[in-house]
């Protein structure tokens, strides 16, 4: 399994975005939470233009709203978010499928694996921030086998959405089995390993389809939380 990732130069934009995308994704910035760009540029050392493209960056990701004449605003997720995201999801991934199924070596399977060894230690450590960057390393790899540029491009799109969704999810469900993601794994996995391509689709379908489900019973709570 790889250890490292190539060093590659980022600018100063790329890594304000990329502190307010892990804040917003790991929820210490809420749903509709106003971002102040004068109290960005105090906490990150940074001046305002950084703070500016920057927030331009995750707005293209849709995962802040500017509203003129008041500012940027964390995105807040609808129910419609939450269907459309995960149907993008599914046909992504169900797509990638059908590019790496045969692609997939020995090699390929092991490296899955240890993934899913990995998240199954964080589960047990309590460790949950690794345990969501695991997962979503699961997909991303299948993902990025593929060797397809637009499909890798429209998936960086929804990755932070749907991160900073899961993150609802787990904060509307006190109780939520994060095992269930180890045998949705492994179940794709598995899949690979015998080449069946309906059967690692309809996989995809069932994972994506009880994901989006729990996401929209979470949402429906914590709305009613704040409502209450």
């Amino acid at each position: 399994m790889t250890v490292f990732s190539q060093i590659r130069a980022v600018t100063l934009r790329e890594q304000v975005a990329e502190q307010i995308r892990i804040a917003i994704i790991e929820g210490r910035l809420k749903p509709k939470d106003h971002i102040v760009e004068v109290t960005l540029t105090e906490q990150l050392g940074v001046s305002r233009t950084p703070v500016r493209e920057a927030l331009i960056i995750l707005e293209r990701e849709s995962l802040v709203v500017s509203i003129p004449n008041r500012g940027c605003f964390v995105r807040a997720f609808t129910a419609d978010d939450i269907r459309a995201l995960f149907s993008m999801r599914v046909t992504l991934e169900n797509f990638a499928a059908e590019l790496v199924i045969n692609r997939l070596g020995h090699q390929d399977y092991d490296n899955l694996n240890d993934l899913i060894e990995s998240q199954n230690l964080f589960i047990q450590q309590n460790d949950f921030k690794k345990v969501r960057s695991t997962d979503m390393a699961f997909h991303q790899y299948l993902i990025a086998a593929s060797n397809h540029p637009h499909l890798i491009r429209n998936w960086q799109e929804i990755v932070a959405q749907i991160a900073a969704v899961l993150y609802l999810r787990a904060e509307g469900h006190t109780n939520y089995d994060e095992f269930l993601a180890i045998q949705d794994h492994q179940q794709i996995l598995d899949g690979y390993r015998v080449h069946n391509l309906d059967r690692i689709k309809a996989e995809n379908r069932r994972i994506n389809k009880r994901v989006e489900t729990e996401c929209l019973m979470a949402l429906t709570r914590l709305q009613s939380t704040a409502q209450s």
